[in-house]
């Protein structure tokens, strides 16, 4: 975008001073997007949140920022929970999403007060993350390993990065040629979730089926002259015919990304009848940190390898338990009980 379109879209605001709710949401997504860069699929995620949070106020008839209290937000989330039946923490991210845009009309004169600063977050279950034991990660290599279609080794490197590495799915999706370098064991992710860039070692054993992937496979899967994705959508007359129907992948254009959602649909298919429960992308991110876990790592090395931002993010882990701390409490409650009277 030239500064001058820059320009206008940041004086919008100001010039043309949209009063009601509905015609403050696109300026504000606008500005989020250009201004703060958030990443588009943040966007996205708020400009949904925002317009169930129109829906809500146009049956109130709510109409302007001023016509909005704390007490309608907080009406709101309960709306939420009980009409639409979402989970407290997916409230909460709502609320998120009316913080931020209320900030952003208080910063721009259109609002006075920001009723969602006052509101309260709703309490959550703090749970354990779910995730593959080890043993359980050594069997699902073990059985993709055995794999000799394209697929199926494309597959086996897929899975074995987000195990020996903990990548996000969109981190997984986006990865580049010329992120690795497979010579010094390194690989360098480019602009994880909020923009940080860092480096995860590439151990021995992922380099071994990553050389053979890359030399072999890949060329194989994809069309000549594509785009340098390490995972890259192989041309769609060469999928199954199951698979270009479903709507996971109707999307995909050859030579491009991954899209997250065949990430997402790969691992469920392919992982899920291994272990005989349900497995997604995350769960694979949750294992790597069991991994790091049950061999001793401290949280903030954990933190590091995973790009947490906050080492809150990263305490999940440690209320689990490792194997030799398993075994400990095992010794100790198997001890000789009192005699009998």
């Amino acid at each position: 975008m030239s500064p001058g379109a820059l320009a206008r879209a940041a004086g919008a605001v100001g010039l043309h001073r949209p009063r009601t709710l509905a015609a403050l949401v696109p300026p504000f997504l606008q500005w989020f997007a250009l201004v703060r860069r958030r990443a588009p699929n943040t966007v996205t995620a708020y400009g949904f949140d925002l317009q169930r949070f129109i829906s809500f106020c146009a049956e109130a008839e709510l109409a302007k920022p001023e016509d909005v209290t704390f007490q309608h937000v907080e009406f709101y989330l309960g709306w939420l929970q009980t009409v639409h039946e979402v989970a407290p923490c997916t409230a909460n991210r709502h609320l998120y999403a009316l913080r931020s845009w209320w900030r952003w009309m208080v910063r721009e004169g259109i609002a006075t007060l920001n009723p969602a600063a006052e509101t309260f977050m709703l309490p959550t279950e703090r749970r354990l993350p779910l995730y593959l034991t080890v043993p359980e990660q050594e069997k699902v290599l073990r059985t993709l390993a055995k794999g000799t279609t394209l697929r199926e080794r494309r597959d086996y490197a897929l899975i074995a990065m987000g195990l020996l590495t903990g990548l996000r799915c969109s981190e997984l999706a986006n990865l580049q040629l010329s992120h690795l370098d497979l010579d010094a064991g390194i690989l360098r992710v480019v602009q994880g979730k909020g923009r940080k860039d860092r480096e995860v070692p590439i151990i021995s054993r992922l380099v071994a089926i990553l050389r053979p992937y890359l030399a072999e496979v890949r060329p194989a899967l994809l069309d000549r002259g594509t785009v340098g994705y390490v995972f890259g959508r192989a041309p769609a007359g060469r999928a199954p015919a199951a698979a270009r129907a479903s709507r996971w992948t109707r999307q995909a254009r050859p030579g491009q990304a991954l899209l997250g959602r065949t990430i997402f649909l790969r691992v469920r298919e392919v992982v899920s009848p291994i272990i005989g429960r349900p497995v997604a992308p995350h769960t694979l991110r949750h294992s790597f940190a069991t991994r790091l876990r049950e061999h001793g790592a401290d949280l903030q090395l954990i933190q590091e390898a995973l790009g947490h931002a906050q080492i809150t993010t990263t305490t999940m882990y440690a209320h689990l338990t490792t194997s030799k701390r398993r075994q400990d409490l095992a010794r100790l409650l198997d001890g000789p009980g009192e005699g009998n009277a």
